[in-house]
């Protein structure tokens, strides 16, 4: 059976995340400080509860040695927490424009073991730096292909985080999420995701291009509390508010709520063709919704 490793950091991960070698982390595991699991292979995997402990209870304080990563949630000032914050949105936005899988893992993950919000990571790391991918993009400054390997390195990034941080008991509250239909770009509903199962909630992910047909028999299914719809763009959607209000009486009738997002849901006049308990201009207006 092959060795489940999501809720694990590897020797380098850890190394990248604190900003030591991977000698350090095996010094520090040999010694007993930092336990860890070995692999079928014979590689070490850290779990993350005794990362945490680790680094909360000793501070990276072992043997005398003092390590100094770069913090985030514990540098004083308001002003220091600023610009380690902008510092990991750069760092994010060069990681996945290379397809630096790794590193914009490890700097998700470093976040969240700094117990910096999962909300405040999608919206100021990921969203962000997203944000900056598509305006160049727009520009010309970077190529569709350019655009891919970035959307694609943050997937993998964000899933990391997902498996880092989804509690291993979700509650009974069920949310679905997707996006609309002829909308290919299902990253926001991953976000949502982390977001949601961060909060206790259970998700089921129905990804890309889902008519509002096919959602509304979703409703009737599965009966959730929540269903989060993304849109990049309102090219399309005048096309479908016909099938939205049909879809909107199957979630009256089982009292399910509907949040909507994205740029394609911002104009005013698409708004009122799409009612909705909310139209989610960030990810912290969702948190408060539910």
């Amino acid at each position: 059976m092959k060795e489940r490793t999501a809720n694990f950091l590897t020797t380098r991960q850890l190394a990248r995340m604190w900003q030591v070698s991977e000698a350090t982390i095996k010094r520090w595991a040999d010694a007993g400080h930092l336990h860890s699991q070995k692999t079928l292979g014979g590689h070490r995997r850290f779990a993350l509860s005794e990362v945490l402990k680790f680094q909360s209870e000793r501070g990276f304080d072992t043997d005398g040695e003092r390590v100094e990563p770069k913090r985030t949630a514990t540098i004083a000032s308001g002003a220091g927490k600023a610009l380690a914050q902008a510092g990991a949105l750069e760092r994010f936005f060069e990681a996945i424009s290379i397809g630096h899988e790794a590193e914009a893992t490890a700097i998700l993950l470093r976040q969240y073991l700094d117990r910096i919000p999962p909300v405040k990571i999608l919206e100021e790391t990921v969203t962000e730096a997203l944000r900056r991918v598509g305006n160049r993009w727009h520009s010309g400054e970077m190529s569709v292909a350019d655009e891919h390997l970035a959307t694609h390195t943050a997937i993998r990034a964000i899933e990391a985080l997902r498996s880092a941080m989804r509690p291993a008991q979700l509650g009974e509250r069920l949310a679905v999420c997707c996006t609309v239909e002829d909308e290919l770009h299902d990253i926001a509903t991953l976000c949502v995701q982390v977001l949601l199962e961060s909060e206790g909630w259970s998700v089921k992910n129905l990804g890309a291009s889902m008519p509002f047909f096919a959602l509304s028999d979703a409703i009737v299914k599965h009966r959730p509390h929540l269903v989060c719809i993304s849109s990049t763009t309102n090219g399309a959607l005048s096309r479908y508010a016909r099938e939205y209000a049909q879809f909107k009486a199957v979630t009256l009738k089982h009292q399910t709520r509907i949040a909507l997002g994205g740029e394609g849901f911002r104009e005013r006049a698409i708004r009122q063709r799409f009612p909705a308990d909310l139209h989610a201009e960030n990810f912290n207006q969702l948190l408060k919704m539910i």
